[in-house]
This record gives structure tokens, sequence and C-alpha cells, in this order.
């Protein structure tokens, strides 16, 4: 006992005298650590007789919850001198705040041009039907535009694939709603198995539209596409040239001029044409009575000439300093 009483008195005195939290942390492992003095009593007690190690026991129990409290409030007496005090007069710091990704800020922009065209709003899934990816926009099994476009196929549902462009929801959407003339349009993800680099992305986002009514012409989606790349762009410089996609004929792909590094060059930003006979007759129209023009363009590369950015992987990456900028 006079032992324990002697380590409690100096146990008391070095905790009381400790200056820092690692002084404490030094005390408590001198004291109650594996090598620890107190530890040290404690082992012996398995020695000790029956009744002497009941109340040997009580005895060093109570040391020990007694040294634990006196650590306890000599760290909490520590920490408290540490820490600078409040000011409750002084204004609060102002929360971080979310907003809106690029990509989604900007497909709405989209979305709003799109509207006050004319155009309704409407979306597809993702998981797709092959029919709807497919066979119903004039892409049989044998067609070769399956292989080109490099799509993601489910291993135990092969009827469904990712789906390779919006333009599902032409087929969709008329199919399940109303007769022409209809204007669709509609932004959404798009997969493609294709190697990655700054201006391809296995994902991307893709905005898709179809316009149904009798005798359009080119002219009109010309018009139309430069409609809406004058209300996203200031001055655009642009380009046309032919292209080939199987659900229009004749088709078309859309430039548009990119400076970047001090190099100017043309960027690819769009496909459109008139939409292909076998097209209206999968919607459940006579093409002789009705025709129409479809478009699909990638929103990522739009935002990449607003905004100037060089790479459109910035935007997947998830870096805080660059979606913060916007």
């Amino acid at each position: 006992m006079d032992t324990l009483a002697t380590l409690l008195d100096h146990a008391r005195i070095a905790i009381q005298s400790a200056q820092t939290a690692v002084d404490v942390d030094h005390v408590r492992i001198s004291l109650l650590g594996r090598k620890g003095t107190l530890t040290a009593l404690l082992s012996v007690l398995p020695t000790l007789p029956p009744p002497e190690r009941r109340q040997r026991g009580r005895d060093l129990n109570e040391a020990k919850h007694e040294i634990e409290g006196l650590l306890h409030d000599r760290a909490a007496a520590l920490t408290a001198t540490t820490q600078p005090p409040i000011d409750p007069t002084l204004p609060g710091e102002r929360p971080e705040r979310g907003h809106l990704h690029p990509l989604s800020r900007y497909s709405r922009e989209m979305m709003e041009v799109w509207r006050s065209l004319g155009y309704d709003v409407h979306e597809g899934p993702e998981l797709e039907e092959q029919w709807y990816n497919f066979e119903g926009l004039n892409m049989p099994p044998e067609h070769p535009a399956r292989d080109i476009q490099d799509t993601f196929y489910l291993k135990d549902h092969p009827q469904l694939v990712l789906r390779t462009h919006c333009s599902t929801v032409q087929l969709r959407a008329v199919l399940h709603q109303k007769k022409p003339p209809l204007k669709y349009v509609e932004i959404g993800r798009s997969y493609r198995h294709e190697a990655t680099d700054a201006t391809h992305e296995a994902m991307f986002t893709h905005c898709d539209g179809i316009v149904v009514d009798r005798k359009l012409t080119m002219a009109h989606l010309v018009t139309t596409l430069r409609v809406f790349l004058g209300r996203m762009f200031p001055h655009p410089k642009i380009r046309i040239r032919p292209g080939y996609f199987p659900f229009v004929e004749p088709g078309i792909e859309v430039d548009m001029e990119w400076t970047q590094n001090g190099k100017t060059e043309w960027l690819e930003m769009l496909g459109a044409g008139m939409v292909h006979p076998n097209v209206i007759r999968a919607m459940g129209f006579n093409p002789r009575e009705w025709n129409g023009f479809a478009f699909g363009m990638g929103v990522e590369r739009q935002v990449m000439i607003k905004s100037g950015i060089p790479d459109m992987r910035f935007f997947f990456n998830g870096n805080l300093d660059f979606l913060k900028q916007f």
C-alpha cells in the first residue's frame, strides 16, 4: 500500500507538471503503458493469494481510474489554453456553396434556345433496346455503322446496350406520343467504346433533335443550325461539308473554327441531315407524305470552344480547382 500511495503522489505531481499534450502522453505511457509502473503492479496480481488479490485488485483499479481522470483533465485544460478565445461579435464565415457543373449549365442554356425555337424537350433511357438504338434508325444487324459506333453491350442481356447517341428519343417520342408536325430535342449521356483524347471520350453528353413535317428541305436544316449556333456563340465561323450517317440522307457535318494555344483549326461540332425514309417508316409515317431533318451534337466540344478549355477530359476528372472556375 505504501508503494501504491507513493506512486499516486508521484503521478499527481507529474501530471500537474505537464506543460503540453505531448508531456501528458509521456506521463500516461510511463504509468499505464505496457511497461508502465502501475501496469507492473497489476501484473503481479495473479501471484497473490485470493483474499489479498481481491483487495489489491480493487486498490489498483481505483488508482488506475484516478490517474486516467487526472490525465484527461490535464489534457483538456492544456487544450483550452492553446485555443484562441471566441469573439461572438465577429462576423461568421460564409460556408462554401456548390454550383452547377459546366456541362449542366451549358445544357440548360442549349435547352432554352431550343425551346425558344418551338422544340419539345424529351428524355430517354441510357440503357436502351437495340431496336431503338440501331434497327429503327436504319442500322440492321449487318450494317457496318454498328461496328463504327463501338457499342457497349450487356453480357447477360444482349438485347440491351448503352446508347451510342440520343437519336433514340426520336423514335421513342414519336412512337409513344403524337403525330406530326413535331419538333423534339434531348440532351443526355451517350457511350462509345473508343480511345480517349482531348476531343474524344467513352462517355459524353449528346444533344439530338428531329423535326418532322411536310416539304422540309436542307435549307430549313442549315438555317436552324445557323440560328442555334448564332445564339450560343458570338459570330461563329462555321463550315458545312458532306457527311455520312445511316439515319439521314443526305447528311452533313458542321465544323467550327477553334483557336487553341495560338493555333486555329476546324473542330467537328455536329452531324445532321434529312431523315432517311426508312426511319420515317419506323416512326409509323408515310415518307411520301412526311419528311424531316435531324441533328446531333456533342455538348463538351461546344463548352470547350465557348470557355477556351483545351481538353474535354477535364469535365470528368472531378478536379475542384477546375470546376470552381465556372
